[in-house]
């Protein structure tokens, strides 16, 4: 994991601009290690590629789907690059974290169908650890993918979560949803545009950390079969959610 001087470095870093001064977190808010395990990332890798490979096979749909499942599935794939990028686990797996990132951040939201499939084939190299070239390790949790699209991606997980909760049955996929949420919420927390008043920066980060730590523990209640214990951190963290958007609209 980089020293803690290094993390200080990096939160402490700002970008100044000629109206105001903002952090770019360099790293995530917290450890990434301490939110997910490389395999349930290896497998939301995996789910992705899947969801991306049908939705680019479409060629007649692909207009529709771009600013929706194409754009959301790119966007976590750099968040879960980037987690990888971090985690003290990255050499457990053959996914190239950095290289990850960077080629699924070549999408972007007015890409054409083929210069989509030009960032998958590269997405595709770097998940059986096969890219090539030079890729940071460090890059700003906060330009890996847009609030719309990553509000989209938690969003469209509740139904999936709410059926392993009636029942789960320690499958090695079922916390994955769960573990996702609380990768998305560190590119949340870095995300503080919606935030006008610097004054309500705690807000957002005291919202952002309840989301997170909901989404975890949920996971390890799913991992435990513990489906009234799931419930009540999936109410938890949609709780958190409610309780944000009232303050930020």
């Amino acid at each position: 994991m980089p020293s803690l001087l290094k993390r200080f470095q990096f939160l402490g870093a700002t970008v100044l601009s000629t109206c105001f001064v903002a952090t770019t977190f360099a790293e995530a808010p917290v450890p990434v290690e301490s939110v997910a395990p490389v395999p349930e990332i290896e497998i939301e890798v995996q789910s992705q590629l899947e969801t991306l490979q049908k939705a680019l096979d479409d060629q007649d749909g692909y207009e529709d789907a771009r600013e929706g499942q194409i754009r959301q599935s790119f966007g976590l794939l750099a968040c879960l690059g980037q987690a990888l990028a971090e985690h003290d686990g990255a050499s457990e797996t053959k996914i190239q974290g950095p290289a990850l990132r960077d080629a699924a951040l070549k999408f972007q939201r007015k890409s054409s169908l083929e210069e989509a499939k030009a960032a998958f084939e590269q997405v595709k190299l770097a998940a059986n650890g096969e890219a090539t070239g030079d890729h940071s390790v460090d890059h700003p949790w906060n330009k890996l993918i847009n609030m719309h699209p990553m509000m989209e991606e938690m969003n469209s997980r509740n139904s999936a979560l709410l059926k392993v909760i009636r029942r789960p049955r320690g499958k090695a996929e079922e916390p994955v949803h769960a573990t996702t949420w609380a990768i998305l919420a560190l590119a949340m927390q870095a995300d503080t545009h919606e935030v006008k008043d610097d004054a309500m920066l705690p807000e957002w980060n005291k919202f952002s950390n309840e989301f997170r730590e909901a989404s975890l523990k949920l996971a390890e209640a799913i991992r435990n079969k513990d489906a009234k214990e799931a419930r009540k951190w999936f109410d938890s963290a949609n709780q958190s959610c409610d309780s944000c958007h009232e303050v930020f609209q």
